[in-house]
């Protein structure tokens, strides 16, 4: 069996789509009532975890009303995923619509160590030149398509939109130094490895890079308001380093910790752009007429690349809520996370969808909801939402999820969920067992065979790592 027939056989979507198919969900076989080319917004944070938005429940740090208000005017998915527990195969997978193994993306190291023996070109990099990424279809449907922040694919600082925005490789500094310049951001080669801690500005009128991110979305939308847009918004906020705003310090002094105090400053900076966002979209009369998507990139973390001071505690920023795992890990937390769609002219507002979806359903969505023809030769792992939220079909979006790197990974079926540590192999029910606490593979053999040999299937389909490719005899 091929790869294109196994995936069908297992749920996932390995042909690319016709628009005809994928619009169908949006404007009714008929074609009536159609809102054609609304304008697209995917909103992407880094690190922040799935207890961290006030809408997912009350362990949150601190308040996020704009997150909040998303997902009270759209649908809000509980069991939303992302593709890897890591930020660079995560947005891999976000943003070619693919599971990012499919290219040998396993692990951050894949994602962006120069490859053995390959001089990255935007014609010639470790992404197919068959697999076009989400903004290109955007592109040819006649939208005008710009990102600002965290891009993570190849070819830095070059990406596929029209317009880039302070667009940064892994990370960049929140401050900028003497000289205006943003430390990872707008460089000619990827940096990383930011570390000075500050509460700022240490210069009056110095601007705080979300900030930056969320006032250049905003002017991106003014200057594009009479045109269909794509914006991909992919704050670097709150992953480390910590800096954070003095003006945050108030609102954060009840946190028990300075570290915290640190990430729930940045949260919130997060959360008040986001909501510039909207307010533009209100201002301008583009609410009803704009889909706005919102995930993480994966769950909370250590804040692995900060130089702690020796008083503070190494300990977990944010939350997974009732979620167990993090960052790096396969358990829930570390994939599953806040998920918000809202699009007022054509979704109900408050729902709550709770079948498990991924970011990989976000291209063939976005490309139904735009009347735009997915590009020949792109394989889509995803599904369009719509017709799901939209009550047009029942069922699950999904049969199987995937995912896994080296000798770990999971996949989910419904309630079930198999976590793989090499031949380890256990089972949870997630229906019953949100914290991953009970493992079930004893009682429930069948079950976890059947789940294991799919995954052992689906791994033995995929390509090597791309970084550690065998030497050659």
């Amino acid at each position: 069996m091929n790869r294109r027939d196994f995936l069908k056989g297992i749920g996932g979507t390995a042909a690319a789509f016709s628009v005809a198919g994928l619009a169908r969900g949006v404007f009714g076989a008929d074609g009536k009532s159609a809102i054609r080319n609304p304008n697209i917004i995917l909103i992407y944070a880094d690190d922040m975890g799935y207890g961290d938005a006030g809408c997912y429940g009350g362990t949150n740090l601190v308040p996020t009303p704009n997150i909040d208000r998303l997902a009270a005017e759209g649908v809000r998915f509980t069991d939303g995923y992302v593709t890897a527990p890591v930020c660079g195969p995560s947005r891999y997978g976000l943003l070619t619509g693919a599971y990012q193994q499919r290219f040998g993306i396993q692990t951050n190291k894949d994602a962006w160590a120069k490859l053995p023996g390959l001089e990255e070109t935007p014609e010639n990099n470790r992404i197919p030149a068959s697999q076009k990424i989400i903004s290109e279809p955007m592109e040819s449907a006649g939208y005008a398509t710009g990102m600002a922040g965290k891009w993570n694919l190849p070819n830095y600082p070059k990406t596929t939109f029209d317009e880039t925005m302070s667009v940064m490789h892994f990370g960049g500094d929140y401050w900028p130094d003497a000289e205006g310049h943003y430390g990872g951001v707008d460089e000619s080669t990827a940096k990383g490895n930011f570390k000075r801690i500050v509460w700022g500005p240490e210069r009056e009128g110095d601007e705080y890079l979300t900030d930056r991110l969320g006032r250049q979305s905003v002017e991106f939308v003014e200057r594009h308001a009479e045109e269909p847009f794509f914006l991909y918004l992919a704050f670097n906020a709150p992953h480390s380093p910590m800096q954070a705003k003095k003006s945050h310090l108030d609102a954060v002094s009840h946190l028990k910790t300075e570290a915290l105090r640190f990430y729930g400053a940045m949260l919130l900076s997060m959360d008040e752009n986001v909501g510039r966002v909207l307010d533009a979209l209100d201002r301008l009369g583009l609410a009803d007429s704009t889909l706005v998507a919102f995930a993480s990139d994966n769950g909370p973390t250590f804040a692995y690349n900060v130089d702690w001071p020796e008083e503070w505690p190494k300990e977990l920023l944010g939350s997974a809520g009732p979620l167990s795992g993090h960052k790096g890990q396969y358990l829930e937390g570390g994939i599953r996370e806040p998920f918000i769609l809202r699009w007022p002219a054509r979704l109900e507002a408050g729902q709550v969808y709770t079948q498990p979806v991924s970011t990989l359903d976000l291209y063939p969505t976005f490309c139904a909801a735009a009347g735009a023809e997915v590009p020949k030769g792109t394989i889509l792992d995803g599904v369009n939402l719509l017709p799901f939220i939209q009550g047009e079909k029942t069922g699950s979006p999904h049969d199987m999820l995937f995912w896994y790197s080296t000798e770990s990974g999971a996949i989910r079926q419904g309630k079930w969920k198999l976590l793989v540590y090499g031949k380890t192999r256990r089972l949870y029910d997630l229906e019953s067992d949100i914290g991953e606490t009970t493992d079930l593979a004893e009682k429930h053999p069948d079950v976890a065979a059947g789940l294991s040999d799919a995954f052992d299937r689906f791994r033995a389909e995929m390509p090597p790592s791309a970084y550690h490719v065998p030497a050659a005899d």
